[in-house]
C-alpha cells in the first residue's frame, strides 16, 4: 500500500479528563477510493470519486525473534474527499498524484512516499 508522510502532522484534540484537553499527531497518510465514477454525467452524483483517508502512525507487528514484522498504520484521524472526474483527470498509473491532491485538498504537503506491505483495514 502506497504511504505518504504528511507535514505538518494532522492533529486531533481529545478530552482526557474534564478538565484537560490533549492532542495527538499523525504523520502518515493513507487512501483508497470507496466510489469511482466509470461514465460520469457531469455536475451530477455520478461524477463524484470518493476517497476515505486514514491518518495515523506506523508501527510494526514483533516477529518471535524480535525483529520487526508486518508494518500497520495505527488510525487517529479519517476523513471523505471527494472530487469530481475532472479534478483528477490526470490520474494515470501514478498514485501519488491522487494522494497529492488529497492532500492539497486537506491542507498538507506530502513530505514522502513509500509502499509498505500492508492491507488498508476497514
Amino acid at each position: 500500500m502506497l504511504v505518504a508522510k504528511v507535514n505538518p502532522p494532522a492533529k486531533r484534540v481529545y478530552q482526557d479528563n474534564p478538565f484537560h484537553t490533549a492532542e495527538i499527531t499523525a504523520e502518515y497518510m493513507v487512501a483508497k477510493c470507496t466510489q469511482l465514477a466509470v461514465s460520469p454525467v457531469p455536475n451530477s452524483p455520478s461524477d463524484e470519486i470518493i476517497f476515505q483517508v486514514r491518518f495515523g502512525q506506523i508501527r510494526y507487528d514483533k516477529n518471535p525473534d524480535g525483529s520487526n514484522g508486518n508494518p500497520i498504520l495505527d488510525t487517529i484521524i479519517t476523513a471523505r474527499v471527494t472530487f469530481t472526474t475532472q479534478e483528477l483527470s490526470n490520474w494515470g498509473t501514478d498514485d501519488t498524484y491522487v494522494y497529492q491532491k488529497i492532500a492539497e485538498k486537506l491542507g498538507f504537503n506530502i513530505v514522502s512516499t513509500e509502499i509498505l506491505p500492508m492491507h488498508y483495514n476497514g
